[in-house]
């Protein structure tokens, strides 16, 4: 077999993948997209990004490990009607993802943004919001995958009482306080200080977060949006926003990236912006090339993969 590397593997973890392979099969690290177009032709093993214009170019792939968690770029037609295995990193973003949730949602209840303005301009001073403490918060979290239970182990640190909604999981983990079918999305958001979101983007779930369940939030509560930006409808934020009808947010993804310079959301002073930033770790790389070799391994040993992507759900 042959493996196409996308992505750089090096050091220990190079070696490993060269222990795992053995004579019997070979890999390539190709450096440009002519050079994907002529390695392909014969690769059964894909690590990376295959974005829609490179699947053609691998007429006999049978396995593509996706380097990321969402697969909203990676379930185009071609790739749903293939017979390809698909497997996806979820689970392996969750530490750093939900780190940026907390991280949005302390920025913004505790006027970090507003500081670091001062600070640019060498001013000593007061924020301009609310000193808001979130020991205690009611939080709901939208989706329960590896994402939102990190949040959670999160939220427990700050004693919150947990609510969350998840379209597919009915056992209700010991750490959350109130599992919730996601049909009472709304009856949720009425009840918390802060909605975090971490469900995937698919047909199911884009513009879940509308101008119908934002007008249900507290005027005292918080939106951050770790997941990705389509979730949310973004005109429907910026109404309820701009109107007060919530306390403020924390988006590291929005509808459109990059955000239109003229958009409102920037000026905002109860909004923190950052560029779809959460998912950056020094730990990243290393994490997935470790869960791609691990299924290697199985692969080659004919065992099942982990995280098998189903192509006709997105997830």
């Amino acid at each position: 077999m042959k493996i196409l590397l996308q992505h750089r593997v090096e050091g220990e973890q190079l070696k490993r993948l060269e222990d795992i392979i053995g004579n019997e099969h070979t890999y390539v690290a190709p450096g440009s997209r002519e050079e994907i177009a002529e390695e392909g032709k014969d690769t059964d093993i894909f690590f990376g990004f295959c974005s829609e214009d490179i699947f053609p170019l691998l007429p006999n792939i049978k396995w593509i490990q996706a380097s990321s968690a969402g697969m909203d770029k990676h379930v185009y037609p071609a790739m749903r009607e293939s017979n390809v295995i698909l497997t996806n990193a979820a689970g392996l973003y969750g530490t750093h993802v939900a780190d940026q949730a907390f991280a949005l949602l302390l920025g913004i209840t505790r006027g970090i943004h507003h500081f670091t303005r001062n600070q640019d301009n060498h001013q000593w001073g007061g924020s301009k919001s609310p000193m808001i403490e979130i020991d205690g918060f009611k939080i709901g979290i939208v989706g329960l995958g590896g994402i939102g239970m990190q949040m959670v182990k999160r939220a427990k640190g700050f004693d919150m009482h947990v609510i969350a909604v998840d379209a597919y999981r009915t056992e209700k983990p010991d750490n959350v306080d109130e599992l919730m079918p996601m049909d009472k999305l709304a009856d949720m958001m009425s009840r918390v200080d802060v909605v975090m979101i971490a469900c995937p983007l698919t047909e199911e779930t884009r513009g879940l977060i509308n101008a119908e369940n934002l007008s249900e939030m507290q005027p005292t509560a918080y939106l951050i949006n770790v997941a990705r930006g389509p979730i949310v409808k973004e005109d429907d934020l910026i109404e309820i926003l701009q109107a007060g009808k919530i306390a403020g947010a924390g988006l590291d993804v929005t509808e459109v990236e990059p955000l239109d310079k003229e958009s409102p959301l920037w000026d905002m002073d109860n909004v923190i912006i950052t560029p779809h930033a959460a998912g950056g770790s020094q730990h990243r790389m290393g994490r997935i090339t470790e869960f791609f070799l691990d299924n290697l391994e199985r692969y080659l040993k004919g065992e099942e993969l982990k995280n098998i992507v189903d192509k006709q759900l997105g997830f």
